[in-house]
């Protein structure tokens, strides 16, 4: 038995094709239940009509959080929820996803074969370009991750069945229950993102082995468009995640080493469209919440995710 876990905000036509790709699943025994994030339109509504109309009722199972606790704490609630229920595997799967028929079937065939693996994730190709891959899995590198095959053509990896992997995204992530009974899935440290990262330190540091398996394929609706102006709010956002992730993972020297070059990279990098005033407040901003904060709460999240760096804008 295979759970799968959805999470919904304001996004019930995004998972409403997600789960009637989950309909075609071949074989596998699976249910989904479908955490709602505390949606603001008519996703409950909705999401109920397809239930009932596509006669879905002991397939699939709406949970009301009642709140947007954001990724990783509105996964392990959905989890806690049902954690005294029967099952082999739960599945975090992005609502903005569709499934290949045999995908499922494929992935709980090879953990059932292969009990040294803790987590699997399946190849992720491009929603709209879908001979395109968004990733198959990557490794964890001195304070970051490096994506495999990213924006490369799917025809590069097919002829490899199964590939060790060190970094794991959260988008499609297969992990047996035992593995999540007595703690929780994901760090709840971060309100947006960061999750997978710290999932895959711990994964590495406990010595755990995690594979993509790449004849197992679903589509991901992400943009493959690069080069554009960065995004500062984000940017901000990401390196303060990564910054206080790793401030509990690194050794005070390795962490401290990692800053002086982290930083200055990444304002060379990534502020030249920031005049010199405006760079020194986003640095001297970084600083001072990385030095401050454990975490990024909800309410640091929407803070800087809406905050001006630039004096004109």
């Amino acid at each position: 038995m295979v759970t799968i876990v959805l999470l919904n905000y304001n996004g019930w036509r995004d998972t409403t094709e997600c789960l009637e790709s989950l309909l075609k699943q071949t074989t596998v025994e699976w249910r989904a239940i479908v955490a709602d994030n505390g949606s603001e339109d008519d996703s409950l509504v909705q999401l109920e009509r397809w239930t009932t109309d596509r006669k879905a009722d002991k397939t699939v199972r709406i949970l009301l959080l009642g709140e947007n606790y954001g990724f990783a704490k509105g996964n392990n609630k959905a989890i806690e929820a049902i954690r005294n229920e029967q099952t082999d595997y739960y599945w975090i799967l992005n609502n903005d996803t569709v499934v290949e028929p045999d995908c499922l079937e494929k992935m709980v065939r090879y953990m059932d074969t292969h009990p040294d693996i803790t987590a699997l994730t399946p190849a992720i190709c491009l929603y709209d370009q879908r001979d395109c891959l968004w990733n198959a899995g990557g490794r964890l590198v001195f304070g970051g991750r490096r994506y495999y095959g990213s924006l490369q053509p799917y025809s590069t990896i097919k002829g490899i069945s199964v590939l060790p992997i060190t970094f794991i995204t959260g988008c499609a992530l297969l992990v047996r229950k035992e593995s999540v009974t007595h703690k929780a899935l994901f760090t709840e440290r971060f309100f947006f993102g960061e999750e997978d990262f710290d999932f895959s330190l711990r994964m590495q540091a406990e010595g755990r082995k995690m594979v993509c398996l790449h004849d197992a394929v679903i589509y991901h609706k992400v943009s493959a468009t690069i080069g554009q102006e960065w995004n500062y709010n984000k940017l901000f956002i990401h390196t303060m995640n990564r910054a206080i992730n790793l401030k509990s993972h690194y050794s005070p020297l390795k962490y401290t080493l990692w800053r002086l070059l982290y930083f200055p990279y990444t304002r060379w990098r990534f502020l030249t469209g920031l005049n010199r005033k405006e760079q020194n407040r986003f640095m001297e901003l970084l600083r001072q919440e990385c030095a401050a904060n454990e975490g990024v709460s909800k309410s640091l999240y929407e803070k800087y995710i809406h905050f001006r760096f630039r004096d004109d804008a």
